[in-house]
């Protein structure tokens, strides 16, 4: 009873830590430095209904997936799980488009939300911050 109670313990620490730990480039996808970025899935794990997710915001290089603190590629049950995931972090849904090659196959552009301040010392109006958008 005490193995169960324990494997059990170690599952729902494996599940918490997994759902704040999402990389890109051994970057968190909350502090890339892009505006824009695009999406697409690519199949998941075999013989399984789950996908795995490339992001291009323009680093060059091969196109990287979406992984875990281990580096492991991080399966989703689907888009809207990534779309969902995307918006935690820090960035919405702009445009989708389809490509003509392959039907099965979805594009989605992303760019990060404007993180406002109020600056009450500034007659009440609003700036963007500066350290958000940094280059």
């Amino acid at each position: 009873m005490k193995s169960k109670l324990f494997l059990l313990a170690l599952f729902i620490l494996g599940s918490i830590s997994f759902a704040n730990a999402q990389f890109v480039n051994e970057k968190p996808i909350s502090e890339l430095d892009a505006d824009y970025l695009m999406i697409w899935s690519d199949s998941g794990p075999i013989l399984s209904s789950k996908i795995t997710v490339r992001v291009d915001y323009g680093q060059g290089g091969r196109t990287p997936q979406i992984t875990d603190e281990r580096r492991r590629a991080i399966s989703f049950n689907g888009m809207i799980a990534v779309l969902n995931m995307m918006s935690r972090n820090g960035f919405e849904l702009v445009h989708v488009v389809r490509d003509s090659k392959d039907a099965n196959e979805y594009f989605y552009l992303k760019r990060k939300q404007s993180r406002i301040v109020y600056d009450p010392a500034n007659d009440n109006t609003v700036d963007y911050d500066s350290n958000v958008h940094s280059r």
